[in-house]
């Protein structure tokens, strides 16, 4: 068989490749839950602790229809709201000054990498354990878990302003609320999204462990019910929940604001790529 030409004359080199359905993104994704319903329907046959598909979505319908999961799920999205406001504020606002000023990068700097490197759940458990079943407890390890990931990447932001930009604003005397508008921020917005999108999988992470230590709803809370209870299917229909919406968050909000608040560099990095400094 001849090779394919183009309205030029030129011959095109057929190449082999994956089917035309797996390249794209919606194919390659579809393919990808295929095989892992797949595997999971497998594992449920051959383990007895493990529960299928069907027992798992039966669970999960029922507590749909008992109204647990839109109440569990609202609780817990308000406590996480909450959070994640008082991390983008306060991350923004300290990795402003660690990143433009050195007397807060010594004060501030390593205290903010221990931070990275507490896992959520020895925040949960000591939240858990500070303030008992009340709300403060899963909002402050929402805060902890997420805040050091929006700080380090701002920061970083604030780091990557050119110096020249700054001293020539400064010599025009511009003023420095003007400067932070038109200079800094536009610097650091795409770092901010890329801190931001790390915050939230790190602070969902957190609530949800937060609630199964210590809370009396959330959907941490329904999670250990059905654990406790030896009832698997509905414990694993529950973590089906939450890291279904964890995926669709990602996707569908902040990775295209990651793309949005990267479009600017194009062809330099990948959009949504963690900066050094939070690979660290």
């Amino acid at each position: 068989m001849s090779a394919p030409v183009t309205d030029r004359g030129d011959t095109v080199t057929a190449r082999p490749g994956a089917p035309g359905w797996l390249t794209g993104p919606v194919g390659a994704t579809t393919a990808a839950a295929l095989l892992f319903l797949l595997l999971w329907q497998l594992a449920g046959v051959v383990g007895d602790r493990i529960p299928g598909p069907i027992p798992v979505v039966n669970a999960a319908i029922s507590e749909i229809e008992r109204g647990e999961f839109f109440f569990n799920f609202a609780i817990s999205m308000q406590r996480f709201a909450i959070g994640m406001a008082i991390s983008i504020v306060l991350g923004i606002v300290i990795g402003l000054a660690i990143g433009s000023f050195r007397v807060f990068d010594d004060l501030f700097g390593d205290v903010n990498l221990v931070g990275l490197a507490i896992p959520a759940v020895i925040w949960a458990l000591l939240c858990a354990m500070w303030f008992g079943f009340a709300d403060t407890a899963p909002i402050l390890t929402v805060v902890l878990s997420a805040i050091p990931f929006v700080v380090v990447n701002v920061a970083a932001g604030a780091r990557s302003v050119p110096p020249a930009l700054l001293d020539m604003s400064s010599s025009y005397d511009v003023p420095p609320a003007r400067r932070l508008r038109h200079a800094v921020l536009p610097s650091i917005t795409g770092y901010a999204v890329a801190g931001i999108r790390f915050g939230v999988m790190s602070g969902w992470n957190g609530l949800l462990l937060s609630e199964w230590f210590g809370s009396a709803d959330g959907v941490g809370h329904r999670a250990r019910y059905w654990y406790d209870a030896n009832q698997l299917p509905g414990f694993v229909a529950w973590i089906a929940f939450f890291i279904a919406f964890m995926v669709l968050t990602d996707r569908v909000l902040l990775e295209r604001l990651s793309r949005r608040a990267f479009r600017w560099r194009d062809g330099q990095s990948t959009p949504g790529e963690p900066t050094a400094a939070a690979a660290a």
